[in-house]
């Protein structure tokens, strides 16, 4: 059952305002996937999968004539010391450039946190709205100084409307050879079904002990592929060599793009190079379901100005993920950055007036990226 209140009535435009907290949202999820823009972190299927993490949904809907025609998704939590937070990422979305609608959906974001007690907020506009970018600040938004963004806003993006030949000319030299090399010592890709979750777990995990980071529960890729597995949106494929997994990745298909949301790797024969092959066969597999792009999701802004300055990853950087997913050729895509605010005028004037000069600006850094990435 939807949980709706009308917040807001526009007489002027049109539209009415209306929030929404309901766990599923299939209208809303449609708009946003037929909505420019759209993007999957937008959707209410998303919103479930975070809800395991402790975050709750808040979206705000404006309609004309019963047809949704803007809106976002804010998602909300409590956090030690500062307490309600929320994020809008990738949002919010219209359909076309109505600048009254864009006032009326964020002017309704701003009474809510209001009237919500929400201590802060941080929106990051959808990829093809650096102009939305813009006009962040006529709304009370500054670029935020933190050095985080709910979602990346440097990445690498491959042409999938290239031929094959093409896009492997691209490529460097390494990554082809690779590729081949994996192909010809038998390492093989198949796609995964739910009863290869445990593998592709085991994959996750593998990493996460390597580079001594936490791994989300089992219980949150679970339902991350039954809800957008179920769908069609996602999809894991696995490499494996004479029957043992070594490498898996986890693919988001949404609108005309394919992003490569996840991957793992058990640490083992390296000299297969299993990874190379597993992304040129995802690669194929997305030119062959008619999708124009595939997205890398994310790399280091610095190694992205570095690339786009010089044509290479800084050396400081070789063997790193960014050199890895540069090795395929794609070409360095911006998005906007975070925009964000705080309510509590003690916390707005510290954080504008004393954090960007703190020695432990770093410090602080890292646990925003913890809670809010978490």
């Amino acid at each position: 059952m939807m949980d709706w209140k009308m917040i807001r009535s526009q007489e002027l435009t049109g539209y009415e305002l209306k929030i929404s907290t309901g766990i599923k949202d299939d209208a809303w999820d449609h708009f946003v996937a037929k909505c420019h823009g759209g993007h999957h972190v937008q959707t209410a299927m998303w919103a479930s999968i975070k809800s395991l993490l402790g975050w709750q949904s808040v979206r705000f809907i404006a309609c004309k004539q019963g047809d949704i025609a803007g809106g976002a998704q804010m998602l909300v939590r409590r956090v030690p010391l500062l307490g309600l937070i929320g994020y809008v990422v990738k949002g919010p979305l219209f359909i076309g450039g109505d600048q009254p609608l864009e006032d009326l959906v964020v002017s309704g974001i701003h009474r809510y946190c209001r009237e919500a007690h929400i201590q802060y907020l941080a929106i990051q506009p959808p990829n093809d709205r650096h102009n939305l970018a813009e006009r962040m600040e006529q709304w009370g938004y500054k670029k935020s100084l933190i050095s985080f963004t709910p979602a990346p806003f440097s990445t690498l993006v491959i042409d999938l409307n290239k031929d094959p030949d093409v896009i492997l000319a691209a490529m460097r030299s390494t990554t082809r050879y690779n590729i081949r090399l994996a192909n010809r010592r038998g390492v093989t890709v198949r796609e995964a079904t739910e009863s290869d979750l445990d593998l592709f777990y085991q994959t996750l995990t593998a990493t996460s002990d390597r580079k001594n980071i936490k791994e989300y529960p089992f219980r949150y890729w679970k339902q991350f592929f039954e809800v957008f597995g179920s769908r069609g949106f996602a999809k894991i494929f696995l490499a494996e060599y004479q029957g043992e997994v070594l490498s898996s990745l986890l693919l988001v298909s949404f609108g005309d793009t394919v992003i490569y949301k996840k991957g793992g790797w058990m640490g083992r024969h390296r000299e297969l190079h299993a990874n190379d092959l597993l992304q040129w066969e995802a690669i194929q597999w997305a030119k062959r379901q008619g999708y124009r792009y595939y997205d890398f999701e994310g790399i280091s802004p610095d190694i992205a100005k570095s690339i786009l300055q010089t044509g290479h990853v800084p050396d400081k950087n070789e063997g790193s993920v960014a050199s890895f997913k540069f090795g395929f050729g794609g070409q360095v895509v911006f998005y906007p950055e975070a925009y964000d605010r705080f309510y509590n005028s003690a916390l707005d004037w510290g954080y504008w007036n004393i954090f960007r000069r703190i020695r432990f600006r770093s410090e602080v850094n890292y646990v925003l990226n913890l809670l809010m990435r978490s």
